[in-house]
């Protein structure tokens, strides 16, 4: 899938999310109204049923609880399009995580990962990968010629976790990396997303 295919996708699912959130708003609100007509309509009734004296104050009531139904409606549809929006950001974030396996070099990204990470740690004991990569980083490994380095298979989706002698831990996993961007960018990519909106 191409990352032009992606972007289709997920503004397909962000449009359909969208309008989705937007008619149900709408429903709710129009029921709401409905609602609160139909209570105004039963309070003046019961004004010409009991006298004047009772009409100000029954209309008052009834407008009051007209008026809690429609700002209960209101906060439901806006309940229903932030969670809408949650879930088009988690979707973003699921295709990305999907899709970066696939995308990237993993022997240059491990180098650069663990080239990063020896900046922290220079003399590493354990190597944590992706099952698939142990090969690629035992290469590397030898390439850089570390010694005495346990390579251990980890279920992340990529990247690596190295650990020293000390049992300090420097964490390069694709999961975090994700999970730091995510927190990093979900304000920013939500003010993208729904800016048109």
């Amino acid at each position: 899938m191409s990352t032009g295919e992606l972007v289709g996708d997920v503004k397909d699912v962000i449009e359909r999310l969208r309008l989705d959130a937007k008619k149900k708003a709408e429903e709710i609100l129009k029921e709401a109204e409905k609602r609160a007509e139909e209570i105004i309509e039963e309070a003046e009734k019961k004004w010409r049923e009991e006298a004047e004296k009772k009409r100000e104050e029954i209309i008052e009531k009834a407008k009051k609880e007209a008026q809690i139904i429609v700002s209960e409606a209101r906060r439901k549809a806006r309940m229903i399009i932030a969670t809408a929006k949650y879930e088009v950001i988690e979707e973003v974030f699921k295709r990305a995580k999907e899709e970066l396996r696939k995308k990237v070099n993993i022997r240059s990204s491990l180098n650069n990962l663990l080239r990063e990470s020896l900046v922290h740690i220079t003399k590493p004991s354990i190597i944590y990968v992706n099952k698939d990569d142990v090969d690629i980083l035992r290469e590397i490994i030898n390439d850089l010629g570390l010694e005495d380095v346990e390579i251990k298979e980890l279920d992340i989706l990529g990247g690596l976790i190295i650990e020293s002698v000390e049992g300090v831990k420097v964490d390069n996993s694709y999961d975090t990396r994700l999970k730091r961007a995510k927190e990093t960018l979900v304000n920013k990519l939500a003010q993208i997303l729904w800016s048109s909106g």
